[in-house]
């Protein structure tokens, strides 16, 4: 059965490749081509490919071939190729393939400048990312408390100084409540508005608020360790390439005119 199946396919592009496109059959001014029907036979599923290799299987799937284009044919003349549900319908499709294509234009081009970017402008040498390393091999581990309004973070601070629990008002008050322990960050990897106070911190000490494009934060450091050099090399090149594409991005942003015009997202 399974050397039959594999033989099936190999039969057909034989055929193709030995007559060319070959006409198959005729319905009016359609043809059905041997390679369309190689098409169609590829969706068929391998067991039942086993009795379309049989000359009866062949002529019983053109058949369907056939009877499907007559169906075709019939209804490219009827009423309802002129209604105006069934043009509505195609219309709008169109207009969603023209932007699912738009969209897959948009990020293959994107992607493909990234790729291209990686091996000129963004390139990081050995030397830059041991240099890096060199002035910060560290990793800390934070907590934090991410909360809406000034007001609400300083009432939570406040709460903290008087000795509560730093995971359990997280869980109380926090915005974040399924991130309250970051994973170890390097220098380069967290928001610039908490970086520095991040590193220069003691361990076990708790500051805010600080505030940032998310909110206002509260941070507890858990943890400083120095990062093994060589698990380390790989993480600090990303935030070398990131620190460089962000430099670019930003001098492009300077020439291009970005305005935010709805009050609701200033």
């Amino acid at each position: 059965m399974k050397r039959s199946s594999l033989l099936i396919p190999v039969f057909l592009l034989a055929a193709c490749g030995a007559q060319g496109d070959k006409v198959v059959a005729r319905i009016g001014s359609e043809k059905i081509t041997e390679s369309y029907l190689q098409k169609k036979f590829l969706e068929i599923s391998p067991s039942a490919q086993v009795y379309l290799a049989t000359k009866p299987g062949r002529r019983q799937f053109l058949d369907v071939l056939i009877h499907e284009r007559l169906m075709l044919m019939a209804a490219r003349k009827s009423r309802v190729a002129s209604d105006g549900d069934y043009k509505g319908r195609i219309k709008q499709k169109e207009a969603e393939m023209q932007e699912m294509m738009q969209e897959y234009k948009d990020f293959t081009l994107t992607k493909m400048w990234v790729e291209d970017m990686r091996g000129g402008e963004l390139k990081v040498s050995d030397a830059e990312t041991a240099g890096y390393y060199e002035q910060h091999p560290y990793t800390v581990t934070l907590a934090h408390i991410l909360l809406p309004s000034y007001e609400e973070a300083d009432k939570v601070i406040r709460k903290l100084k008087a000795g509560s629990d730093f995971d359990r008002t997280a869980k109380e008050y926090s915005l974040d409540t399924e991130a309250v322990r970051l994973p170890p960050i390097m220098y380069g990897e967290f928001m610039p508005e908490l970086e520095d106070m991040a590193f220069k911190m003691r361990v076990g000490e708790v500051q805010g608020p600080v505030k940032t494009p998310l909110g206002f934060h509260i941070i507890k450091k858990l943890a400083q360790d120095k990062a093994p050099r060589d698990a380390a090399l790989d993480r600090v090149r990303k935030i070398l390439e990131k620190k460089k594409f962000d430099a670019y991005l930003a001098k492009f942003q300077d020439k291009a005119k970005v305005e935010v015009l709805d009050e609701n997202y200033k």
